[in-house]
C-alpha cells in the first residue's frame, strides 16, 4: 500500500485528496491529509466573491493564455485535465450542479463556496485521514519521508506540498510551503501580490473617492518611469482607497515591488472601442447636434453619469454647455477620458492579494508530473509554485489539473 501525506488542505490539496479517492481502489494507498486551520478550505470559501468561480471554459490553447510565464509550463496539466473533465468532475463526482456565466466562467448553481468546500470534504471523509490543527514544521527525505509536526511525525512514500502561497494569510496561507520547499533544497522567486487592488496617491484619490462603487470598462495600461510595461482590459472598479475590480487586479501582478524609484501609474481609457480621433469625431458631432445640452450629460451617453461628473471636472468644463464648447474644452475633455491618469500611491500588499506572483522555481519541478526534480517522490502543486493566473476560475482550474497530474504519477495510471 501506497502512503502519501498532503501538506495543506486548500483547494490543491482537497483536489488531490478526492482525486486519490476517485482514481485509486480499495487498498491501493493510504492518504493523509494535513490542515495548520481547524477545517481545511478556509482559503477556497473566499473564491469568486464567496461564489467559487471554479474553472473558465476555455479550450486548454486559449486557456495557458492566462498563466502569464508560466503559460507552456502549465499547459500539459490544463490539457490533460482541462475544463470539462473539471466540471464532470464536480457534477457527477461532488453531485453540484454548475452553470456558465460571461466570458465562461463557471459556477455551482447554488452559488456558495462554502458548499463547494463542504461537499469536497464530504466526499473524501472515508478515504482521507485528515489532520486539522496540525502546522508541518519540516520534511526529511531518507528511504522515506518523514514529515514532522509539533507532537508527531508520520513517515510516508510520497508527499505532496500544497500549503498555499503568501496571499490572504489570514486564511492559512503564510508562506509555509516556501519554507518547506527551501528545508528540501528548493530555489523559492520571492513572492509578491497577483490579482491585488491597488492603492492610489493623495491627488489621485481626490476624484477617485468621489467614485467609490462606480465600475467602468476601461483599457488599463501601467507606466513605470513612462514606458507602458502592461495593459489589458476590462472593468475598472473605483474605491475609497485607490482602483480594483478584474483588470487593475490583474495588472497588479507588474507593479514594481519597490515603486519609489519608478514612479508607477495607471492610464484609464474610458472609451476603449473608440481611438482617440475616433472619439473626438464623434464627441464633436455630438456637441454640434446638442448645443444645449450641458457636457457631462453627453459624457454620461459613454460612461456612469457620476464618472462623467468628476471627468469634467477634471477637464474643467463641469458647468459647461455644448452651445460655446471650444476645441481647448474639448481637446482637455478627450484627453481625461482616454488618458484619466492615476497614481499608484504603494506597491500592492500581498495581504490583500487573491493569489501569489513568486514561489517554487519552476525549472525545479517536472511539468508533466509535477513532481520534482531534486528530491523523487515530491510533489508540488498550487500556489506553492511560481505559478499565477488572471481571474476567471484559472487559479482552481491551475490547482486541479497539477493534483491530477500528481495523482496519476504516484498511482502509476
Amino acid at each position: 500500500m501506497k502512503k502519501i501525506g498532503i501538506i495543506g488542505g486548500g483547494a490543491a490539496g482537497l483536489f488531490a485528496a478526492c482525486l486519490f479517492k476517485k482514481f485509486s481502489g480499495d487498498g491501493i494507498c493510504d492518504v493523509t491529509l494535513f490542515e495548520k486551520n481547524e477545517v481545511p478550505g478556509k482559503k477556497l470559501i473566499l473564491t469568486g466573491h464567496g461564489r467559487c468561480n471554479i474553472t473558465n471554459r476555455k479550450p486548454a490553447s486559449e486557456l495557458k493564455t492566462g498563466y502569464h510565464e508560466a503559460d507552456n509550463f502549465i499547459y500539459p496539466a490544463i490539457k490533460e485535465f482541462g475544463p470539462e473533465d473539471t466540471i464532470s468532475f464536480i457534477e457527477n463526482d461532488i453531485g453540484l450542479k454548475t452553470k456558465e456565466e460571461d466570458n465562461n466562467r463557471i459556477f455551482p448553481v447554488c452559488n456558495s463556496a462554502a458548499r463547494v468546500r463542504d461537499s469536497l470534504v464530504s466526499y473524501i471523509a472515508g478515504s482521507t485521514k485528515t489532520v486539522c490543527n496540525s502546522k508541518v514544521l519540516d520534511i526529511r527525505k531518507d528511504s522515506s519521508f518523514e514529515v514532522s509536526t509539533a507532537d508527531k511525525k508520520y513517515n510516508f512514500d510520497y508527499v505532496i506540498l500544497c500549503c498555499g502561497g503568501s496571499s490572504f494569510p489570514q486564511t492559512g496561507s503564510a508562506g509555509d510551503s516556501y519554507r518547506l520547499a527551501g528545508k528540501t533544497g528548493h530555489t523559492v522567486i520571492t513572492p509578491r501580490a497577483a490579482l491585488a487592488p491597488v492603492k492610489a496617491d493623495e491627488e489621485s484619490l481626490s476624484f477617485i473617492k468621489n467614485l467609490s462603487g462606480v465600475s467602468v470598462a476601461s483599457r488599463v495600461s501601467l507606466f513605470c518611469n513612462g514606458k507602458k510595461t502592461a495593459s489589458t482590459e476590462g472593468e475598472v472598479l473605483f474605491a475609497e482607497f485607490g482602483l480594483t475590480g478584474p483588470a487593475v487586479m490583474e495588472i497588479s501582478r507588474e507593479i514594481p515591488r519597490d515603486i519609489s524609484d519608478c514612479d508607477p501609474y495607471f492610464e484609464l481609457d474610458l472609451v476603449p472601442a473608440l481611438t482617440e480621433e475616433q472619439f473626438d469625431r464623434e464627441f464633436q458631432k455630438l456637441i454640434g447636434d446638442h448645443p444645449d445640452t450641458k457636457i457631462t450629460t453627453l459624457l454620461a451617453r459613454y460612461i456612469p453619469t457620476s464618472a462623467a461628473g468628476e471627468i469634467a471636472a477634471k477637464a474643467g468644463v463641469s458647468d459647461l454647455y455644448a452651445q460655446g464648447f471650444t476645441k481647448d474644452n474639448r481637446r482637455k475633455t478627450v484627453t481625461e477620458m482616454k488618458h484619466l491618469k492615476v497614481t499608484v500611491g504603494r506597491e500592492p500588499s500581498i495581504d490583500k492579494a487573491y493569489v501569489t506572483r513568486g514561489g517554487v522555481s519552476l525549472k525545479e519541478v517536472d511539468r508533466k508530473t509535477m513532481q520534482s526534480r531534486l528530491v523523487p517522490g515530491l510533489y508540488i502543486i498550487g500556489e506553492a509554485l511560481d505559478i499565477d493566473g488572471i481571474s476567471g476560475g484559472y487559479n482552481l482550474q491551475a490547482c486541479l489539473s497539477e493534483a491530477y497530474l500528481a495523482v496519476k504519477d504516484i498511482l502509476g495510471l
